[in-house]
């Protein structure tokens, strides 16, 4: 049975939505991606009514579709974490809570992202190793309670886990770096889960390089191809970073997880399509 889902993808500066839809054998089509100017940074501000009132618009052709919602702010704030395997959904939100007032200055601005790693080899019995993964509330919670009022939203989270997620659909490994503008981040992803992740604030372009040359000549790759998005992923940068580390990088898109309709992808970015697509296929997948 075909079934369809929406994905709004928000990024610092844009908007990117895409329509998926899977056949109920593994298969998934895009049928739809677009772009629209506006994003966190103007959903924190005097843009946010008239962009929300501008997506609203966009997804009414597929009103009865869920929507999932998925942020990557210009920054994210990673947090390593241990909680008991048996905590339930509310316990584990509980957790987080606490672990924010702990980590973060005015933690009650922050949204957070609990997402389960892979145990870790001598990993105690009874726990399970998380990444929490905190982004600015006030935009996220805005565009979330506009998008109710007019839409089915069935899933919001951090766009991370939604891209590790489709080492699930090949089963094969996936290593994504991502190359912004002030972070560059790691992740090494099978089955689905992140079992290796770094992430790096960074002021200027030799640090980005710094740290994709760092880790791609240290992390356990083990063989598993290195996809690369982001805005600062320059032709010339992969260039310099597959030269120093003696690996091929190849841009994150749509094949070999997603098929096509013709002309359907009008998005910016292959980085904004796949983070919109990873979302509505995790989404798919059942969150």
């Amino acid at each position: 049975m075909s079934r369809s889902q929406i994905a709004c993808a928000f990024d610092a500066s844009s908007t990117t939505v895409a329509r998926v839809k899977s056949t109920g054998h593994g298969s998934f089509t895009m049928t739809m991606c677009r772009t629209i100017e506006g994003g966190m940074d103007d959903l924190g501000g005097p843009k946010a009514h008239r962009l929300a009132k501008k997506l609203v618009s966009m997804l009414r052709e597929w009103r009865d579709e869920p929507v999932a919602l998925s942020f990557s702010p210009a920054g994210l704030m990673p947090l390593p974490a241990w909680f008991t395997q048996d905590a339930s959904p509310d316990n584990r939100d509980t957790l987080c809570r606490i672990e924010a007032g702990y980590f973060l200055d005015e933690a009650d601005k922050w949204q957070w992202h609990d997402m389960a790693l892979e145990p870790s080899p001598g990993q105690p019995a009874g726990v399970d190793r998380r990444m929490l993964l905190f982004y600015p509330l006030a935009p996220a919670r805005f565009i979330e309670n506009e998008l109710r009022k007019q839409c089915r939203v069935e899933w919001r989270g951090a766009h991370v886990e939604a891209v590790a997620r489709l080492s699930a659909v090949t089963g094969d490994a996936l290593a994504v770096l991502e190359l912004e503008e002030r972070y560059a981040a790691l992740s090494i992803s099978a089955n689905g889960k992140i079992g290796y992740f770094r992430y790096w604030p960074v002021k200027e372009a030799s640090e980005r390089e710094y740290f994709a040359i760092t880790e791609l000549t240290s992390a356990p790759l083990d063989g598993a191809p290195v996809k690369v998005t982001g805005p600062a992923a320059s032709a010339k940068v992969l260039e310099r970073i597959s030269h120093e580390t003696a690996r091929p990088l190849e841009p994150l898109e749509l094949h070999p997880w997603v098929s096509a309709e013709r002309g359907a992808n009008k998005a910016k970015s292959p980085t904004a399509t796949m983070r919109a697509v990873s979302t509505a296929i995790m989404a798919l997948n059942g969150g």
